[in-house]
């Protein structure tokens, strides 16, 4: 059926994500590349652009292609800056490209950032003084 709306115009790049979306959850992510980028070439709603780039930037990193997963996670985090959840899988790739205190920087911030966490809270000054220097010492 997705297959008959691949040459449709108006709707091949949603049928794209689809399909995308489908390879992703059998675990078969290197298909799954393709049709992500096809779906980008396309007319996409802001909601399945969003999809669609964090579905792939995700997919890329799931195969150990870490520099081009961090070029779509960027490009998600440019288009959409207020989408917290692409933080943490965006952190994880800077922790698979060596970028440690990059990652843990930004997990701290998105942790003080969002927790409702009293006990967090009470420490959220020196959390926040960390993120930004891991290596402060005093």
């Amino acid at each position: 059926m997705l297959a008959s709306l691949l040459n449709n115009d108006k709707y091949s790049a949603r049928a794209y994500l689809q399909i995308a979306w489908s390879y992703d959850n059998e675990g078969k992510e290197k298909e799954a590349i393709t049709h992500y980028l096809s779906s980008l070439s396309g007319i996409l709603s802001s909601t399945e652009r969003f999809d669609a780039l964090f579905g792939l930037a995700s997919t890329y990193r799931s195969l150990g292609m870490y520099a081009e997963a961090l070029s779509y996670f960027e490009q998600t985090l440019n288009e959409y800056p207020s989408s917290i959840e692409v933080q943490p899988f965006h952190a994880m790739c800077l922790y698979n490209l060596g970028r440690h205190k990059e990652a843990t920087s930004l997990l701290l911030e998105l942790l003080i950032s969002t927790t409702n966490s009293e006990a967090i809270k009470t420490y959220q000054r020196a959390i926040s003084l960390y993120a930004q220097d891991l290596d402060k010492t005093w």
